[in-house]
């Protein structure tokens, strides 16, 4: 299944970041894991959505330490 990794910025628009395949074992572990690392940067994940239309489960993250929900950048 791909995955999409979307950045919520502190203006409250979406930047997505990666879109990659992950297989079974990588899904399951959403389910253990708040965080994950990317590029260099680490990232809280907020939530899950399923787009069926796309065959894409989209993960929405904020950057760690980020006030407000959102990128300064």
């Amino acid at each position: 299944m791909m995955i999409a990794l979307y950045e919520k910025l502190a203006s409250g628009h979406l930047q997505k970041i990666s879109e990659r395949p992950w297989d079974e074992k990588l899904i399951q572990a959403l389910d253990a894991a708040n965080y994950v690392l990317v590029g260099g940067k680490e990232y809280e994940m907020i939530e899950g959505r399923l787009n069926l239309d796309s065959n894409v489960f989209e993960l929405l993250l904020v950057t760690v330490g980020a006030e407000g929900g959102g990128n300064r950048e």
